[in-house]
């Protein structure tokens, strides 16, 4: 598998969000419901492209597409509605403290005072996670912060925190690769679904 950087087209409608391993079973008799989490959520992603007139861009977009062959190779993408935090921290924050295996919670030394807001991506250890509530650094710069996925693997102390379009490898959900539909002087907009890589 080669990894391919995403191209930076422009879109026009992004959806990134979080897909649950569950299971669900409703009881025969009664409607009790028991539902399972087995662990392993990972990100799903769909992208509009729009519709262009360009037909260099065009060329590109078919030539990346069917360099990906189908899930056969990846490529990295961020949220490209929101690629950077919406709350104050900045500069290149670590963690302070080891995060367990499936945890959800880890605490980030940065600055005092400094927040993140419900809804920011952030890379930790690699890792894409979506912060799930508010927070803001106490007067020793510790940051408390609840994220989704949960870590898949153990992380370090004083591993790095990306702040600026923090990535994670996505294959194409399908095997049939992405048609480009061409018409005269106009290349419509395409749609197309990709499932995290870990």
């Amino acid at each position: 598998m080669t990894t391919y950087a995403w191209p930076g087209w422009k879109v026009a409608r992004f959806e990134l969000r979080i897909v649950p391993n569950t299971r669900t079973f409703v009881g025969p008799y009664t409607p009790a419901t028991q539902v399972i989490d087995l662990l392993g959520e990972r990100w799903r992603a769909r992208i509009d492209l729009v519709p262009t007139t360009d037909s260099i861009e065009t060329a590109a977009r078919e030539a990346w597409f069917d360099r990906l062959k189908g899930p056969a190779n990846l490529f990295t993408l961020y949220n490209l509605s929101q690629p950077a935090p919406q709350g104050t921290i900045s500069g290149a924050p670590t963690l302070s403290g080891a995060v367990a295996q499936l945890a959800n919670t880890c605490v980030i030394q940065t600055t005092a005072g400094k927040t993140v807001r419900a809804g920011d991506m952030l890379g930790i250890a690699g890792q894409l996670v979506r912060v799930m509530a508010d927070a803001t650094a106490d007067g020793g710069g510790l940051l408390t912060v609840e994220f989704q996925p949960r870590a898949r693997i153990a992380w370090g102390n004083g591993a790095a925190v990306t702040l600026a379009q923090p990535t994670a490898n996505f294959m194409l959900a399908g095997t049939d690769g992405v048609p480009i539909p061409r018409l005269p002087g106009f290349s419509d907009g395409v749609s197309f679904e990709a499932i995290e890589v870990f």
